[in-house]
């Protein structure tokens, strides 16, 4: 499975911000040549950033340089999937050959290059941010410039920002593994819920079992059997939101067989038990 490349196209415009809403985000692992702002105010599931993967929720705030692998997902989840979210997509140039390697814009110009590994803003700077994207939606493009700046120099300046993959940018020396990774967070995210052996994954990856257990861990920082419990854990939090089900019913549903380990494995992601957990989001 090759690596998408996604093509942006921009027409007369500088830059791209589109709104965009959906039943589920299952678009497959990605690059471009731009810069991504991308701002989610409804949805939640995986988010993969090169060899990055963790969860996200409405509110996050994250900037991806150009050819970064990256895509949220989360067709496997249960219940209400809908996405809604403000992307905003530009050249480094788009402003004008060199122009932000001009003295006044040296925090962004440090910014850029922080993306390369790709950000997630947290705390106040991501509200601010998300005022001014939203009324990018409605200005004219000169408003616009001004606000993509301004969220840019705002960006720049904030300390509350997590770095998020060790990799940068896909060259020829790693864009194989990471044709290897999207086939295997693929076929996981479709299959999570079976019993997917070592053997059988390590097939997916034409690695052997035990060259797959070296290369999963690598890329990932997780044991393969953590990333598959994080994927059913997931799973079984938005059973318990959206289900009147029963925990014994969510275990064998999530795809755990062992209704002592799912409470265990449960409890250690959410610091909560399955039946806490329901009650809890149930009181809101």
């Amino acid at each position: 499975m090759k690596l998408f490349e996604e093509k942006i196209i921009t027409g007369n415009r500088l830059f791209v911000v589109k709104e965009e809403r959906f039943p589920y985000n299952d678009f497959p692992l990605h690059i471009h040549p731009e810069y991504e702002l991308i701002l989610v105010m409804k949805s939640s599931g995986k988010r993969y950033v090169g060899d990055h993967m963790a969860d996200f929720f409405p509110g996050d705030l994250c900037l991806f340089g150009p050819n970064l692998p990256h895509t949220f997902y989360n067709k496997h989840l249960p219940g209400d999937r809908e996405v809604h979210q403000i992307v905003i997509q530009f050249h480094e140039n788009c402003l004008g050959e060199a122009f932000f390697d001009k003295p006044q814009f040296s925090n962004i110009k440090t910014l850029f290059k922080r993306s390369g590994h790709g950000m997630s803003f947290s705390g106040e700077v991501c509200q601010q941010a998300e005022y001014k994207m939203k009324e990018m939606v409605e200005a004219d493009e000169a408003d616009a410039t001004a606000h993509l700046i301004s969220i840019l120099n705002l960006l720049s300046k904030s300390p509350d920002y997590q770095l998020l993959s060790s990799q940068q940018k896909v060259s020829a020396s790693i864009e194989k593994d990471t044709e290897r990774m999207n086939r295997i967070y693929h076929y996981l995210l479709d299959n999570f819920k079976n019993d997917v052996s070592l053997t059988e994954i390590a097939d997916v990856a034409n690695l052997s079992t035990a060259a797959f257990c070296r290369y999963f861990k690598q890329h990932t920082r997780k044991t393969y059997s953590q990333f598959v419990n994080d994927l059913r854990i997931s799973y079984a939090c938005g059973l318990l939101q959206q289900k009147d089900l029963s925990v014994l019913q969510i275990c064998f549903e999530c795809g755990f067989n062992n209704i002592s380990y799912f409470n265990r494995q449960f409890k250690l992601q959410t610091a909560f038990s399955p039946l806490q957990y329901q009650k809890r989001y149930k009181m809101y």
